[in-house]
């Protein structure tokens, strides 16, 4: 039987999350011979490989264990697109899971479009803060089929500020897509999921809402890489994918303007992002990787300059003493949070 989707899971240090995201993929035995789980282990030195392999012995129809050395995220990304036989694909990262498969599974079958949106529920692994439930159905209807280029994507930024929409968190995608840009992830770095952000708006025609919650994003685990402080080490990487993001838009022209809007309000946003962390370094390395990162952007993204300049404070902040008032409130800021717990 040809296999419905593919489900691509990277595998390193996750003892303590493993089964519970494998244990999610598991269906009704009809259902299982239409899914395939790529479980990619990524050189991991704990368990978490050969916890992994029990499920395929369980399940060989369905789980496959490959076997890589070390090469990061998208490393294991490329090689589970690589491999993938499903018509359609989604990732999965192996400390989250996924809920309502079985009925994703169902409605999956019933449709044919190159993007299928989900809603997304969001966990805080140490319950510190309240678990929240991103829905996509406040700007489109449920099983409504919709024209990539036609549709008022200006209605979907209110939904987890608009941007994430196409990331893996809340889309499947189908396969042969994704295949014609493979690779498409940096490898040994991090962050490598943000040109799907991009990406699929330059290649798919159409898409469709599923009002599922399907994907569990567990937030708050020690040395996440959206945690602030590992951002904060790690910012030649986030640097780097946004040259990528930029680099994808220039090489890929779209000529529909309401698709070309919204590309250019995920790039920006996202490079807005990345330069307040910059402001946020020590002064010296701010003051460097700010000149370096706005003289690539002025070369090769000269329109965010243009528009950023004398109103986005980011941008327009000169090599100077404001990196250290900027800093230093932030230091202060900090400081007032942790003297109130």
């Amino acid at each position: 039987m040809d296999k419905l989707l593919t489900i691509v899971v990277p595998v390193y240090k996750v003892e303590k999350y493993i089964n519970k995201c494998l244990d999610s993929l598991i269906a009704p035995e009809e259902q299982m011979k239409k899914l395939e789980v790529i479980i990619v282990n990524d050189g991991t030195p704990d368990n978490s490989a050969i916890m992994a392999k029990e499920y395929e012995k369980k399940y060989p129809d369905t789980f496959k264990v490959i076997d890589k050395e070390n090469g990061g995220h998208g490393s294991a990304w490329n090689k589970g697109l690589e491999l993938a036989t499903g018509k359609y694909l989604r990732f999965l990262d192996s400390d989250d899971w996924l809920t309502n498969l079985p009925e994703f599974l169902e409605r999956l079958s019933k449709v044919d479009v190159d993007m299928v949106f989900t809603d997304l529920q969001v966990v805080f692994e140490d319950g510190s803060d309240s678990d929240c439930l991103y829905k996509c159905s406040d700007s489109m209807a449920a099983d409504t089929i919709y024209n990539v280029n036609e549709y008022d994507w200006e209605k979907s930024r209110e939904i987890y500020d608009g941007h994430n929409l196409t990331n893996f968190h809340m889309c499947t995608y189908r396969t042969s897509i994704l295949k014609e840009f493979s690779p498409i992830f940096l490898e040994k770095i991090f962050y490598d999921d943000e040109i799907l952000m991009v990406l699929p708006l330059c290649a798919c025609k159409t898409f469709v809402y599923v009002d599922l919650t399907l994907y569990n994003y567990l937030k708050g685990r020690e040395g996440q890489t959206v945690d602030v402080d590992v951002r904060l080490k790690s910012i030649k990487f986030d640097v780097k994918v946004k040259r990528q993001m930029v680099e994808f838009y220039n090489s890929h022209p779209i000529v529909n303007d309401n698709v070309d809007r919204q590309l250019r309000y995920i790039i920006d946003k996202k490079i807005r992002f990345t330069l307040a962390y910059i402001c946020k370094l020590p002064y010296k390395e701010a003051i460097t990787c700010m000149k370096n990162f706005k003289a690539w952007l002025k070369h090769n993204h000269p329109r965010f300059g243009e528009e950023a300049k004398g109103k986005d404070v980011f941008f327009s902040l000169p090599p100077n003493l404001l990196f250290f008032i900027y800093n230093f409130y932030s230091f202060i800021c900090s400081v007032h949070r942790k003297s109130r717990k």
